[in-house]
């Protein structure tokens, strides 16, 4: 993908902390990311998420923030496997580029639009979030 983007595609892995990444996602108009921490930190700052989901764990996705949790209903749902026990990531390559691409552009063109989360997640609590103080280890 990086190599997609020429100059102007950066690889950040393993460069940047906690409270770095938490920094750089808070300006970023949308994420685009599988269901991990990256996601959930992008939420916390308040950034809305594309959330590319295996439904591996179906209790976890981003909440608080306008998000579109894409997902394909496979018989193995909810497998808690981290590497596809049949070889084939159907719960993730069943999932169109082209579905990521405008659940992207609907986030950045509609920031306030409703959450939508696929059937069998479960929806977040409805409590508010406190601010996040003090993220990331002092250097």
């Amino acid at each position: 993908m990086v190599e997609g983007l020429g100059a102007h595609g950066h690889v950040l892995a393993g460069d940047l902390d906690v409270g770095e990444l938490a920094a750089l996602l808070a300006t970023a108009p949308v994420l685009i990311a599988n269901n991990s921490g990256t996601a959930h930190l992008a939420a916390a700052v308040g950034t809305p998420v594309v959330d590319v989901y295996a439904l591996t764990n179906l209790q976890h996705a981003p909440w608080g923030v306008p998000s579109r949790v894409l997902a394909v209903d496979v018989p193995c749902k909810g497998c808690r496997k981290s590497i596809c026990p049949f070889g084939d990531g159907a719960c993730l390559t069943g999932i169109q580029p082209a579905q990521i691409v405008r659940s992207a552009l609907d986030l950045v063109a509609r920031p306030a639009a409703p959450v939508s989360l696929p059937a069998g997640i479960l929806p977040a609590i409805a409590s508010p979030q406190p601010p996040l103080v003090g993220i990331g280890a002092a250097r």
